[in-house]
């Protein structure tokens, strides 16, 4: 089979969750399937699903005599004790050879690197690629195609299109998330299951309710399921080359009627693009479980994204029950917190960093013993992002005070906020570097005359990953908000084994957002609002760029396992404060000061220590 539009080739990308569903999808209409093996893909929550290696190597023998592609999801991020496993199956599937598999965690492309290995890589949606930079990045390392972001308009992909040769693969049909690609947290910070492995326990798809708002949509997180079958020209002529179908947990009928019903419609259109029909819309009813939604292909769908349709009936899943009801955080006891762990000797200070969200909040952390502050472009509202002019009065004050001052970016940027990035970094503001929450930033700022440090955005699980952003221009690294305890103690030494220069720094104390949005809950944009749940509160906060904040109601605190992590061998420890009052600040750079400098007292010192929402919790981290 082979689709082309004005000499570009298409292709009707189809998922199978099983090697008996594929038999049959490798027949159907579409051009090229995707699947997974038994390890390191994201769809491991469904017993029963996914291929063995045996049903892999058939998959590709019968991919090739249909004359169509299979690539193999490699998607999830990878723990360092994965790391063997990983290099074992990569080579298993050098072996096999299929037409490429689909990546997340940067790991695997030095791994693909290291081993000299010749499989193609396309990024994975949770890549979040979203603006021309990342996908020059990633085409430096050797990905042919992307996913793009699912927050991408297709007047934006007509823009990527016309600047990249990169194959650019748009989401088509099926089920959707209401966060950035990669920048859901809250499964992970509640169970310790986590989105980027494939665990999700869905806590979006629960019912949140607001004070005073009885006539809200119940499941405001809940999103429609996407359907642009009858749009399927214009992301054709948006520059769409692949359009995939998302469903690898559907059953085999109802995956095979689907894909055949969107390949005769892309066939229709690519015989007659003039005088074709439009795809009746009428077609997708019998394949109807969510509420239908365009989401952002034609711009910001806001509350009309929202499904109320069967949701938190359990209907959508094999076993007829929601993955998981409403669960409160769970919380560290204010006694006994900590085990008693002899603190090792160490030669050096430990050095306390804090995000800030305004430049007063910023000399409030001078005051309190900050040696490195981090002043976010993506300030809460009503707060605007500092002035240059600002900029240069805190940056003197800080080089007085022997404190580095950083610039945090946003978490997403897309081509506009690229060229304001692009043009203030050309009159040389006064700091020392950036906190980068994705790859483009490497093609943005000068790595030689800016440090780079990599964010929690950017989900650094393994020291591969560190190693990797490391060799492209990294200064510092972010240990990943969602690593096992073990792991992120463990991170630093596994870092220093492949003699990486750059310097390891873990999030200490905070409210960091758990859920990364474009969706509006209030649907006026309002600056902050409360969700409830029968268990728990949290807040969403709004920033100057009109992205939306998902902050838990308890408080990440690590400082009880400090020793800990200080054996470990980190030395930079962070303070999450851009949803903190002035007052509630410097309550907590006090004493976190005073603890880093006394590292033997931390479980004294929290113990002492009052919170300023919901209580503290170790989130992910104790699991």
């Amino acid at each position: 089979m082979s689709r082309k539009f004005n000499g570009r080739s298409l292709e009707l990308l189809a998922p199978a969750g099983t090697f008996d569903i594929y038999k049959s999808i490798i027949q159907s209409g579409c051009d090229a399937v995707y699947c997974g093996g038994q390890v390191l893909n994201m769809r491991m929550i469904r017993k029963g699903y996914n291929f063995s290696h045996e049903e892999l190597k058939e998959a590709v023998q019968l991919a090739g005599e249909a004359g169509k592609k299979v690539y193999i999801t490699v998607n999830s991020l990878i723990d360092d004790k994965e790391i063997s496993q990983a290099e074992d199956y990569l080579g298993f599937l050098e072996e096999i050879q299929p037409h490429a598999i689909i990546v997340q965690d940067a790991t695997i492309l030095g791994v693909v690197k290291k081993m000299g290995l010749t499989l193609p890589l396309h990024s994975s949606v949770m890549m979040n690629v979203h603006n021309i930079e990342m996908i020059r990045f990633l085409e430096r390392y050797g990905v042919e195609k992307v996913v793009l972001s699912r927050e991408m308009s297709l007047q934006q992909v007509r823009l990527l299109a016309e600047q990249t040769d990169v194959e650019l693969e748009y989401f088509t049909h099926g089920d959707m998330c209401v966060t950035h690609g990669s920048q859901c947290l809250y499964s992970s910070y509640l169970f310790g299951m986590s989105s980027n492995r494939g665990r999700c326990l869905k806590p979006c798809r629960w019912s949140y309710s607001r004070e005073g708002h009885e006539d809200d949509k119940p499941f405001p997180l809940a999103v429609k399921d996407l359907n642009l079958y009858s749009h399927l020209g214009d992301m054709i002529l948006a520059g769409v080359s692949s359009f995939k179908i998302e469903g690898r947990m559907r059953q085999k009928d109802f995956i095979l009627s689907l894909v055949n019903r969107y390949g005769e419609a892309l066939d229709r259109f690519l015989d007659d693009p003039l005088g074709g029909a439009r795809a009746d819309e009428a077609d997708m009813d019998e394949f109807k479980k969510r509420d239908y939604s365009t989401a952002y292909a034609f711009g910001n769908p806001g509350m009309a994204n929202i499904n109320t349709r069967g949701e938190g009936s359990g209907q959508f899943y094999s076993t007829g029950k929601m993955f998981s009801l409403p669960t409160a955080e769970k919380e560290i006891p204010l006694s006994g917190s900590g085990k008693d762990v002899p603190l090792q000797t160490i030669d050096e200070s430990l050095k306390m960093t804090v995000r800030v969200n305004t430049a007063d909040q910023a000399r409030l952390a001078l005051g309190c013993g900050a040696n490195r502050i981090y002043l976010t472009t993506e300030p809460f509202a009503p707060e605007r992002p500092i002035s240059f002019r600002e900029l240069g009065a805190l940056s003197r004050e800080c080089h007085l005070q022997g404190c580095e001052l950083f610039l945090a970016l946003p978490r997403m940027t897309n081509g506009e906020q690229n060229d304001l990035i692009r043009s203030y970094f050309q009159k040389n503001p006064p700091v020392k570097g950036v906190l980068a929450c994705h790859a483009g930033v490497f093609e943005l700022i000068d790595s030689k005359k800016y440090g780079i440090i990599c964010d929690t955005g950017m989900n650094l699980y393994n020291a591969g990953a560190v190693e990797f952003y490391t060799s492209v221009g990294a200064t510092g690294w972010t240990s990943s908000l969602e690593l096992p305890f073990d792991s992120l103690v463990s991170l630093p030494q596994e870092v220093k084994s492949r003699d990486c220069s750059s310097s390891g720094e873990v999030v200490l104390h905070g409210l960091p957002g758990v859920m990364y949005m474009d969706h509006d809950i209030s649907g006026n944009r309002e600056d902050c609002i409360e969700l409830n749940t029968p268990v728990s509160r949290l807040t969403v906060r709004r920033d100057w760029w009109d992205r939306y904040h998902l902050i838990p109601h308890k408080e990440l605190s690590l400082l009880p396992l400090l020793p800990e992590l200080v054996n470990g061998g980190y030395r930079f420890f962070r303070l999450e404060l851009q949803a903190y009052t002035l007052s509630d600040s410097e309550t907590i750079m006090k004493a976190y000061r005073q603890a880093l400098d006394e590292p033997s007292r931390a479980p004294e010192i929290f113990n002492a220590l009052k919170p300023c929402s919901g209580g503290y919790t170790y989130g992910a981290h104790q699991f």
